[in-house]
């Protein structure tokens, strides 16, 4: 059960439930008539989306929110979440509905003073999150139909961002960026020593950018490998070629992050360059 405790539009409410902890709830006509004090059944109610907001910090943020953008900006924003849950597979962090709404609300208010700017890591994003930038296309478009404005494709790279970061196996805007530049630097490594570009779209180049992905998040959280293997030596005599691409990256990684690399860490990346330099 719901007690209403700010009704802002006929589609959005304030509420607390059973245990007094805050929400936003949405959903067509659930604010219709309704009052504060009022309580709502959950049962009843046609809830298509609920944000928590874990402290009075969030509410306050809420609150800030709609005296910069209109509900309805809010309103879209909710509605490309859900569908966008849907499609990529994982539940946001509720703190979704803030960054992109404020995010929709800016940008709507760029476009119409016909201020347009992209961001230098939109190539990186499509080749790193193919998922959340293509879902993100999807949304551009679903947004210049709703809001009849011209919105640029560069858009989607930013709104991509914003369910990278909402991603639970993330921990925040600064290391998916950060993730992402070194991800980047890694390709750029690869595809130097190799002396071509690979094929983005292929099953070998996505393996081996999710390796070097988790890679990445695995020494970002502290969660760093420091084993030995002999079956490296082995490796690195077979594949010479790759071995070598994989002690470049190594040597990158060590000098510009100070990351040590492990020799189990070394055989996987050689494997895994192996099958990407080979791939037909």
């Amino acid at each position: 059960m719901f007690r209403i405790k700010k009704v802002f539009n006929n589609n959005v409410l304030l509420v607390t439930d059973e245990n007094g902890n805050e929400e936003i709830v949405m959903g067509k006509g659930l604010g219709f008539q309704k009052r504060v004090g009022e309580t709502l059944s959950k049962e009843s109610a046609k809830v298509d989306k609920t944000f928590v907001l874990e402290d009075k910090t969030s509410v306050k943020a809420f609150q800030d929110l709609l005296e910069r953008i209109n509900i309805s900006e809010i309103e879209l924003a909710s509605n490309i979440i859900r569908e966008g849950e849907k499609e990529l597979g994982y539940r946001c962090n509720d703190n979704i509905l803030l960054t992109l709404s404020d995010h929709i609300g800016f940008m709507l208010k760029r476009i119409r003073q016909g201020e347009v700017f992209a961001t230098p890591l939109e190539w990186d994003i499509q080749t790193i999150y193919p998922k959340e930038y293509a879902y993100a296309k999807k949304a551009v478009t679903k947004l210049k139909k709703e809001t009849r404005l011209d919105i640029p494709k560069q858009e989607a790279a930013f709104i991509a961002l914003h369910f990278i970061n909402a991603n639970p196996e993330c921990s925040g805007m600064e290391e998916t960026i950060l993730s992402t530049k070194i991800v980047q630097n890694v390709l750029n490594i690869t595809s130097y020593y190799y002396k071509r570009k690979f094929d983005e779209s292929s099953y070998n180049f996505s393996r081996f950018v999710v390796h070097i992905r988790y890679f990445i998040l695995r020494y970002l959280h502290g969660e760093v490998e420091d084993e030995e293997t002999s079956i490296l030596n082995v490796v690195a005599i077979k594949y010479q070629n790759d071995y070598q691409c994989a002690l470049k990256i190594k040597q990158f990684l060590e000098d510009t992050y100070d990351w040590k690399v492990s020799d189990n860490e070394l055989l996987y990346l050689t494997l895994h360059l192996n099958r990407l330099a080979t791939a037909k």
